[in-house]
């Protein structure tokens, strides 16, 4: 049998991390785990915390938690000195106790063996069926998926020329996503985010709807969104061509038909966000809120909406041609621009407690080019 060290070490390495990393996303002491893969155990404080720190390495790699505690325990029963007193010769009861015992044990063993042989094939057959089960892919082919996971299903996501593939590696406190990033973590409840291409900008937000913990076999109900970029490329495909018909329709015009508010004061304020593009195409918003804000934003006229924030809070704004946004804070949230291309840019909404209403939109210059540009809104 390998040993529990091996075991660990190889689960690291097949996953490509090192030590650090691992100390790092676990919390575990860098020695303590190198103690483990050495099986150097006298370095702990006692057993709870060996028992402890194995558990969660475990965990963390996608492997048996409860099989390598138990290979632990065991080795240490083996490694207890045998109490001398047992080595000496004692003079023991008669030898028919024994053989009455015997046979009530068998007695017992043979009736044990008749009540629960029906309740053994049903747990077996239960069983039979969860093995007998295929992963599944999906296919993240527009800009949400929920779904009803298991161990081993699959997820395959794409993104511009590459394809990103998730594994629900493992379901028992939490749920365990293996990406080409590393894996990631969550909890009943909890909402994150995962980057694939590791540009600092998250592609899918992920949130764990329902599990049962200790229960693998049940699956668990999670929920993908794309953000960003990712988002822009799944939105539905009329809805692309309607984007696509109405920024070809505004080349040559002053402006893109569906700008709001076009007559603005002179001298006020703009900043260019792109420029020389040979035409308007669409672009996707992405605002993190860092604090407690009152945000509103109308997006071509059409999509309105107006909340309170809290700290931690993420909207995605997908913007054909212009969008208006209303801030009570502007320093509460940090708001980027995305483009195709990957072009990105951050928004400077404006200063700590200060009100601000900006606008973005689509402006031709001379030259026939155009420009991005964000305005002050008195």
């Amino acid at each position: 049998m390998i040993s529990i060290g091996e075991q660990l070490r190889a689960a690291r390495e097949r996953m490509g991390l090192d030590l650090e990393r691992v100390s790092s996303d676990t919390n575990i002491a860098r020695r303590f785990l190198a103690a483990m893969e050495e099986e150097n155990f006298t370095v702990f404080p006692g057993d709870p915390y060996v028992v402890g720190f194995i558990r969660n390495y475990a965990e963390y790699l996608g492997l048996d938690s409860s099989e390598l505690v138990a290979a632990y325990k065991s080795m240490r029963i083996q490694e207890q000195p045998i109490p001398v007193e047992s080595l000496l010769p004692r003079r023991g009861p008669s030898p028919w106790i024994f053989v009455v015992c015997g046979l009530a044990a068998v007695i017992l063993i043979a009736a044990g063996f008749v009540v629960f042989r029906n309740r053994g094939a049903a747990a077996g057959t239960v069983a039979a069926a969860a093995v007998e089960r295929t992963p599944k892919e999906y296919v993240l082919d527009s800009p949400s998926l929920e779904q009803r996971f298991y161990e081993g299903d699959t997820i395959l996501v794409p993104l511009g020329q590459e394809k990103y593939r998730l594994l629900i590696a493992k379901i028992t406190d939490r749920v365990a996503v293996e990406s080409p990033i590393g894996r990631a973590l969550f909890m009943l409840g909890e909402k994150g985010t995962i980057d694939l291409d590791k540009d600092t900008i998250p592609e899918l937000q992920v949130f764990v709807n329902d599990f049962q913990k200790g229960d693998a076999s049940k699956g668990a109900l999670i929920a993908f969104s794309a953000e960003g970029a990712l988002a822009a490329a799944l939105r539905p495909a009329a809805q692309k061509q309607v984007s696509v018909a109405t920024a070809e329709s505004s080349i040559g015009a002053e402006m893109p038909v569906s700008t709001a508010d076009a007559a603005l004061p002179e001298g006020s304020k703009s900043t260019v966000i792109f420029d020389q593009v040979y035409s308007p195409f669409p672009i996707v918003l992405t605002t993190i809120f860092r604090n407690y804000c009152m945000f509103r934003y109308e997006a071509d006229r059409r999509e309105r909406e107006e909340r309170y924030y809290h700290k931690g809070d993420q909207i995605t704004i997908n913007v054909t041609n212009a969008v208006k946004i209303w801030s009570s804070n502007a320093a509460a949230s940090k708001t980027t621009v995305q483009a195709t291309g990957g072009r990105s840019a951050d928004l400077d909404l404006g200063g700590q407690g200060e009100v601000s209403v900006k606008q973005l939109r689509w402006t031709q210059v001379e030259g026939g080019t155009w420009n991005l540009v964000m305005l002050d809104v008195p």
